[in-house]
């Protein structure tokens, strides 16, 4: 009835029924603490970034989103 099963979709059931329930986000200090740290090194990162080729930078910017995803997904070897 709701589409193929996947993790993004119980991941997306999940924040529908902290959101319609009025539940506080279990990991939201995680997150503020993550998002801290994250933006301690941004300046750094963009000027590795910077500092690439355009064929190596986008490599590296492609490989930085699907990682970024695999690991907002919890998987537990990427974040290892």
């Amino acid at each position: 009835a709701y589409g193929t099963l996947t993790v993004r979709s119980l991941l997306d059931t999940r924040e529908h029924c902290l959101n319609e329930f009025n539940f506080p986000d279990p990991y939201s200090k995680v997150k503020q603490k993550e998002n801290s740290i994250a933006l301690k090194c941004f300046q750094s990162v963009i000027e590795s970034l910077d500092s690439l080729g355009w064929e190596e930078r986008q490599f590296a910017l492609v490989k930085g989103l699907l990682a970024g995803n695999v690991f907002d997904w919890g998987a537990k070897a990427v974040s290892e």
